[in-house]
């Protein structure tokens, strides 16, 4: 997510600044190849290094967490990481005089669940027990409570499931895509999420960024989906997709054998995107392209 925003800043004549944790990986792996970037090294619970990255910046995009579903191996560190790290870079904005904050929060805060008729929407909280979900919902009331007090003009984006292309390394996300194109699945299992194309969230943020209107929360949903692996299988005919459908229950247990979160199985992620699309003029890319780019991505790299 931090790399589309940067690069899509830049094609907007931007100067942009970047925060890493490793420079030197940044530039082996090529990420900004082609971009004039500035690159700082920092750490988001380092104050000093955030700071000295932030000097002179008039916007602030805060995109930096740890995005992880690993209860075992991650557990607590996730929520200081992700709610620490978060007020860390808030209180430093606000030292620099940084003129507006995007946050880049999840729609794991808005919570799971809605309907056609009743989608969930800006007002809805969730109040999850997963470490990664409960560390996104603390960050972003911890950054509205200190915007609030701190007079900072902040708006925050909850993106559903990201997907699209330019990764160079796989997501959480993605890896719901490659697994079934490259037959290392031998099951299915119900999956409704709601997914929108990264590059569509960039373009979110950055109408965040420059439209004086813009407040408060906004849910950037994209596409609900109600059958993950057919809608993959309509995009990539040639894909084989496996007979035995696990059931929720059998999902749950073996979420809980590998260490990941069951919280979410068996959810439906229905999200109302209408106060982006009237406010900010945004509208998402037919799925259809978001899916074929991304498969496309994975199996020219062979990731």
């Amino acid at each position: 997510m931090g790399n589309a925003i940067a690069k899509a800043l830049c094609e907007k004549g931007y100067n942009v600044r970047v925060t890493v944790r490793n420079a030197k990986d940044v530039k082996y792996n090529k990420i900004f190849e082609g971009y004039t970037v500035e690159l700082y090294e920092a750490d988001i619970r380092d104050e000093a290094s955030v700071k000295k990255a932030m000097e002179g910046v008039s916007g602030l995009f805060q995109v930096a967490a740890l995005y992880n579903f690993n209860e075992r191996g991650l557990g607590e560190s996730i929520v200081a990481n992700n709610t620490e790290g978060t007020q860390t870079v808030l209180k430093v904005a606000k030292a620099c005089r940084v003129q507006r904050v995007i946050m880049t929060s999840s729609i794991v805060a808005v919570g799971f669940g809605g309907t056609k008729e009743q989608p969930m929407t800006e007002d809805d909280w969730n109040d999850p027990a997963d470490p990664y979900c409960r560390s996104k919902v603390e960050s972003e009331k911890a950054a509205w409570s200190y915007a609030r007090e701190q007079g900072l003009d902040l708006v925050t984006l909850c993106p559903g499931l990201i997907l699209g292309p330019n990764f160079y390394k796989h997501t959480a996300s993605t890896v719901n895509v490659s697994t079934y194109i490259n037959h290392q699945l031998p099951f299915r299992f119900p999956f409704q999420p709601s997914v929108v194309d990264v590059r569509d969230v960039a373009h979110a943020h950055i109408l965040a960024y420059e439209y004086k209107q813009a407040s408060g929360r906004y849910l950037v949903s994209g596409t609900h989906v109600a059958d993950f692996p057919d809608i993959l299988k309509e995009v990539e005919p040639e894909m084989v997709l496996p007979e035995r459908m696990l059931s929720i229950e059998q999902m749950k247990q073996l979420s809980e054998k590998s260490g990941a979160s069951n919280e979410m199985v068996g959810r439906s992620f229905i999200y109302s995107d209408q106060k982006i699309k009237s406010e900010l003029a945004w509208e998402p890319r037919p799925i259809e392209d978001t899916l074929k780019d991304t498969i496309s991505w994975i199996k020219e790299r062979g990731m």
